[in-house]
This record gives structure tokens, C-alpha cells and sequence, in this order.
């Protein structure tokens, strides 16, 4: 099993001192500057130069047996056949940014496979209401199914991918997953309100995501949760949008802290399970454009996102090269030399 490395520091610090050194104010590009940085850092290069791009969705219904199952999977279903043969949103930001577009069925209720473009890696056909919402084995493939696609990918060269998610009432599957992985700073937050929640019977997600996620989750958090860890463990940067795929990279990061720095957010959600799961990652979201689109819409544009910072990094040019004059006083002074280019 390959490990999970920390980020290349001395090349992180090399990338730093080029951006510096680009022919504009110190600082002045914000955080397209720190994407540039950790992807170099990520990629162990100081000037990535390319960055093949893949948008991952994975497809699954929760609470099948539920009394608000009132499509019986076919609204989940209609929404896979329009994003695998190429006609939603996400397809179109994706064409924009070079990035092939994976629909992949872990847990759909209804079968997908006269869908063209889908593809079938079925676990379970829809998570049940209640706990456990699917069998431990069920949990196990659906985190398989996502780590082996991981390094497909990555066999075939993507370096970063955009995730996403169809399904019915995955928000359901969401918020239990995060609860269960904040339960402790729930409990805390309650008691200082003079309330009491009953979560001590959901496992240590740390010590057992397996058997959380089959106790709250749903196939796609789980098939998600496992293509982070494998993505990170094969070097790619990973996008991330909506509380669905967020509690994915939230369980990641819990059990796999080190994950954080392959993590980028995407779009700003005002859905308050979202912000709590980028609170606890010490992240903010980049996009403030009130998404309430699935399917890794808001993914795709992140990675435009990781796109700019590399043309930043590739096209512009440093004082230096340029011959342009450095900064003699202010906060360039002494960081900004002729001598980088």
C-alpha cells in the first residue's frame, strides 16, 4: 500500500520565491498564488507545467425505503443518463477545462445499465433508512470501487480531479456522516447550550470509517471517501464542492490528517453542514456564486481555478527575465532579485 507523503517543502519554498518574484506586487493574486505553491509542493515540481484534469461523480440513493422516496430512483437515475451522455452543467464547464467526465453507479436504486456512459460498480441499490443503512461488505466495495478508479486515473495521467454526486436525499447521508465524525464537537456544543445529544453509539471514524459509513453513510460518500485516499496516495490533487463530497474529504482527513494538504475547496454552499465541515478543515471555499448544483459543477470550476494558477506560474514572466526593476523599499525589498528567473 503506498504511503501518503508530505508535500515537497523545499520545492514549495522554490515555487514560492519564483511567484514573488513575478512581475506584480507581492501577494497581490491571493490564493491563486498558494494553489500554485501546493501544487508544486504536491507535484514535487517548482513550475508544474501541465495539469491533466478528470471530473469524478459518483452516483447512489439514500433512505430507498424512506416515506419521502417518492420517485422510486427515477429522478437520480434521469440525472445520471444526462451527465454521462455529456448534457449538464458540469459537462459544460468541463469541455472548457480539457477534463473527461466519470459517471460511475455505486448505489443507485434503479440499475443504470442501459445508460450509455455509465458506468456500473454497483454496492448496494440504494442505502436503507436507520442504521445500519448498508452492510459492512456493501461499504467496503462502494470504498474499493472508489480507490481503484483513483488510480486508474492517475495510472493514465490525471493529476487533478473535481468531484461530484446524483443522488436522492444525499444530503441525509451527509449530514449523519459529518455528525458522526464531529459527534464529539457536537456533544461539547450542545452541553454548553444546555441540550444533550445521543451520539456516543456511532464508532470512531477514525478507528473505523468502514463501519461508520455503513452505519450512516451511503454508497457515493463511501466511494468518494475511499478515491481521496487513494488520490492522495498517487500524488493528485483533488477538488472537492457541496456537503456530500465534502463529508467524503472530511472522513478522509480524519482518519488520514496529512490528506488536508491535497484537499481544495471549491464553491462557497450557505448549506450549514457544508460550512461546518469546512470549519473543521480550517478551509474556505473560493467561489461565491450561490451553487445549488450538484454533479460536480462546482468542482469543474475549481479546477479552472488550479488551471489559472499554473498559467500565472508558466506564463508570466519574473522581474528579472523581464528587466523590469526590482523593489527597492516595502515588502518586495530584498525578495524580489534579479537573479530568478
Amino acid at each position: 500500500m503506498k504511503p501518503i507523503e508530505a508535500l515537497h517543502q523545499d520545492i514549495m519554498e522554490a515555487c514560492r520565491l519564483y511567484v514573488d518574484n513575478l512581475t506584480k506586487p507581492l501577494g497581490s493574486l491571493g490564493r491563486l498564488e498558494d494553489m500554485a505553491v501546493r501544487l508544486a509542493g504536491i507535484f514535487g515540481e517548482v513550475k508544474p507545467q501541465t495539469l491533466p484534469k478528470a471530473v469524478v461523480i459518483f452516483c447512489g440513493d439514500s433512505a430507498v425505503d424512506g416515506e419521502k422516496n417518492e420517485t422510486k430512483g427515477f429522478k437520480s437515475y434521469n440525472e445520471a443518463a444526462l451527465v454521462a451522455q455529456g448534457y449538464g452543467p458540469v459537462n459544460a464547464a468541463a469541455r472548457q477545462i480539457g477534463a473527461a467526465v466519470y459517471v460511475i453507479d455505486v448505489g443507485l436504486e434503479k440499475e443504470s445499465a442501459a445508460i450509455p456512459g455509465v458506468l456500473v460498480q454497483k454496492a448496494v441499490r440504494g442505502t436503507h433508512r436507520g442504521s445500519p443503512a448498508m452492510t459492512e461488505d456493501a461499504a467496503a466495495k462502494a470504498i474499493q470501487v472508489g480507490m481503484s478508479v483513483a488510480k486508474t486515473l492517475a495510472g493514465e495521467g490525471v493529476r487533478a480531479a473535481g468531484l461530484g454526486n446524483i443522488g436522492e436525499r444525499s444530503m441525509l447521508s451527509a449530514l449523519a456522516v459529518t455528525a458522526a465524525i464531529l459527534k464529539d464537537d457536537l456533544t461539547a456544543a450542545s452541553e454548553r447550550q444546555g441540550l444533550r445529544l445521543h451520539l456516543a453509539s456511532l464508532g470512531d471514524f477514525a478507528e473505523d470509517p468502514c463501519g461508520v459509513l455503513a452505519q450512516v453513510g451511503s454508497a457515493e460518500i463511501a466511494a468518494l471517501f475511499g478515491f481521496i485516499v487513494q488520490a492522495a496516495r498517487e500524488g493528485m490533487a483533488v477538488v472537492f464542492d457541496n456537503a456530500v463530497t465534502g463529508a467524503a474529504a472530511l472522513g478522509a482527513v480524519t482518519v488520514y490528517p496529512e490528506i488536508r494538504d491535497y484537499l481544495f475547496p471549491s464553491a462557497v454552499y450557505d448549506e450549514p453542514v457544508h460550512q461546518m465541515q469546512l470549519e473543521k478543515l480550517g478551509m474556505e471555499g473560493y467561489l461565491h456564486y450561490h451553487f445549488t448544483e450538484n454533479e460536480g459543477f462546482g468542482s469543474a470550476l475549481g479546477l479552472s481555478l488550479l488551471d489559472a494558477s499554473l498559467c500565472m506560474l508558466n506564463l508570466m514572466a519574473t522581474f528579472g527575465a523581464g528587466g523590469v526593476d526590482v523593489a527597492e523599499d516595502g515588502p518586495g525589498k530584498g525578495r524580489q532579485r534579479e537573479d530568478v528567473r
